[in-house]
């Protein structure tokens, strides 16, 4: 079942085509990989899908419903959730509290509800808080829970975001660039998470330089260069692709 499908989608700004005519899908319970050299239309493409940005043309749904024209909460709600390139914690508050934020989109609970601490927003908040404690003992940060998250260790960090990104309840889960900055053991757990979360029932799709883990780790693989797909595929046929090996090398193959 195609859980995501874009056909045609188009980001132009003013006369630069940062997406172009892209037509992708991602089936439920797979890990998809998008890749491709700096500059090529990846995080526009992630933006596009959450609705931080909307298609100058084409089509996105998820479960068979168009979402390109709405706001990035309502799309949130809808069960997409992502991470940021650049990691986006609170600085000021715990991991248990990070984590929580996601679980917010989820209450129902309005501001008299919880100022008034009525039966139903207790209710609400506990059910909230043992989520939030399941999801911590998942990612392994029991130890660190009540830590300042912007205190620990950039591995670390990176699993609080994921943790709640996660707190959203998704059904497809979107990492930009989730091993960026990591040295090599990080890398090897963060390749180890993923599988995890996919094993859990998420479906996962990821921007991600690292070409090792890329190829160790996705169902299939696409290829954006100047906002082009210009591959898709398995890993093993992407690894032999000449378009692919061209745009990455920056000369003519063959």
């Amino acid at each position: 079942m195609k859980i995501l499908e874009a056909v045609g989608v188009t980001k132009s700004f003013g006369g630069l085509t940062a997406v172009d005519n892209v037509d992708f899908h991602i089936e439920e319970g797979e890990i998809v990989s998008i890749i491709g050299p700096n500059g090529a239309g990846k995080t526009t493409f992630f933006n596009l899908i959450t609705g931080v940005y909307e298609p100058t043309k084409g089509v996105i749904k998820f479960l068979d419903k168009d979402i390109h024209n709405l706001k990035p909460y309502e799309i949130t709600s809808r069960g997409i959730s992502r991470t940021f390139q650049n990691i986006r914690l609170f600085s000021s508050m715990t991991v248990f509290e990070n984590i929580m934020i996601g679980q917010y989109c989820k209450t129902k609970a309005n501001i008299l509800n919880v100022i008034f601490k009525t039966k139903n927003a207790i209710k609400e908040q506990e059910e909230a808080r043992e989520k939030v404690e399941k999801i911590i003992k998942f990612l392994e940060l029991d130890s660190v829970a009540n830590e300042i998250a912007t205190s620990l260790p950039y591995g670390v960090q990176r699993k609080v975001e994921i943790g709640r990104a996660l707190a959203t309840e998704p059904k497809l889960l979107l990492l930009d660039e989730p091993a960026a900055g990591m040295n090599s053991q990080e890398k090897v757990e963060m390749q180890a998470l993923i599988r995890k979360i996919r094993d859990q029932g998420y479906t996962v799709l990821l921007i991600e330089h690292d070409m090792k883990l890329v190829m160790g780790i996705s169902d299939r693989v696409a290829v954006l260069d100047y906002g082009n797909k210009i591959a898709e595929g398995k890993p093993h046929e992407i690894q032999r692709n000449e378009r692919v090996i061209s745009a990455y090398l920056g000369k003519e193959v063959g």
